[in-house]
């Protein structure tokens, strides 16, 4: 059987341990205080499904009684269209049990763990938890819905050209895109001691810009047109274009840079200057417009793996190149889906 269909039984550990430079936006160690877990009881009052992630109002009494509302944030639309968990399952004025992290300004907020519901089904955060209440659990776990995707999977050819996913089932701290740390310039240290963690992250705000959208979660597709490849990634809706023909260079900077891309062999070999997007990572970690990303996409000669790596080059930042990996695997059936984020206002 493919290594891709090997499901690891420490993924659950490992995504508990994730460093904030690793996790999705919204992260709960950065707004929650996961050093305890609450339940609250109470009645569902408001519902917002959208992405990045849904957000519940629930009106429950506290210890003296007193009916209090919580702002409850649960998981990215984008993760439960995929797990199997449906809008229509969360019903304004049904009575929800609800456990999770409490905010850390906002002692009224709640990043969910677990949802019990009326009928007696729960709901959970794979990434965070397990069931808590009861085994009558709705949906499946993201390495569950690609199991069964690559259950039956065809033999393909090698290519490039396709829709390809994040392997949940071999996520580890080995194959983390991120570093623990980075040989930075005395300036980009002194930055980073000073960066507001919840204020100046826009990652929070639905941004996200070169390098750090490569890391997103979602799917990511690739489709050649004619003297030139797009990149659609799922995540921010955002599409990257590759010029594989010589182009003039742009008169300004922009988020995701300019690409030119030429091909070595079977690898697309993309280089991105004129990037105006002001930080490498979630961390405070800042970079300039002068900062370089060389990237390298091999697939697999079996197709069914696709090996990333770029190499950022900025010389006010870091006192030599940091080259960050991962990869992708492909999933039988899977698609770029709209993702329409909507930035809220939070007091986490």
């Amino acid at each position: 059987m493919r290594s891709v269909l090997r499901f690891s039984t420490f993924l659950l550990v490992w995504l508990v341990l994730l460093p904030i430079s690793a996790s999705a936006h919204h992260s709960p160690n950065v707004h929650f205080d996961r050093s305890e877990i609450i339940e609250i009881e109470g009645e569902l009052t408001e519902t917002y499904w959208r992405n990045p992630h849904v957000q519940l109002v629930l009106e429950a009494p506290d210890a003296q009684g007193v009916m209090k509302v919580w702002e409850i944030e649960y998981l990215a639309p984008s993760f439960l269209m995929r797990q199997g968990i449906p809008a229509d399952l969360f019903r304004v004025g049904d009575i929800l049990k609800v456990a999770g992290f409490v905010g850390r300004a906002n002692k009224a907020a709640i990043f969910t763990t677990n949802i019990l519901f009326p009928n007696g089904q729960e709901v959970f955060d794979f990434q965070i938890a397990k069931a808590r209440w009861t085994d009558n659990t709705v949906g499946v776990t993201f390495g569950e819905y690609q199991q069964e995707k690559l259950q039956n999977a065809p033999e393909i050819s090698s290519s490039l050209f396709r829709v390809w996913s994040t392997d949940v089932a071999n996520i580890n701290p080995g194959r983390t895109f991120w570093k623990d740390d980075y040989p930075l310039t005395a300036q980009a240290r002194a930055d980073q001691a000073n960066w507001d963690r919840v204020g100046e992250n826009p990652y929070m705000r639905c941004e996200n810009g070169m390098p750090a959208i490569m890391d997103q979660f979602f799917p990511t597709e690739f489709v050649l047109g004619t003297n030139e490849i797009l990149i659609y990634l799922e995540e921010q809706d955002v599409v990257r274009t590759i010029y594989m023909t010589e182009v003039s260079e742009p008169t300004e900077s922009s988020t995701y840079g300019h690409s030119v891309g030429h091909w070595e062999d079977d690898t697309l070999v993309v280089t991105t200057t004129h990037i105006n997007w002001p930080w490498f990572d979630q961390r405070g970690i800042r970079q300039t417009e002068n900062v370089h990303v060389m990237e390298r996409f091999t697939p697999s000669a079996d197709g069914y793996l696709l090996d990333y790596a770029a190499t950022v080059t900025d010389p006010a930042i870091f006192t030599e190149p940091i080259v960050l990996e991962r990869y992708w695997i492909w999933v039988p059936g899977e698609s770029v889906e709209p993702y329409n984020c909507t930035v809220t206002q939070e007091t986490y």
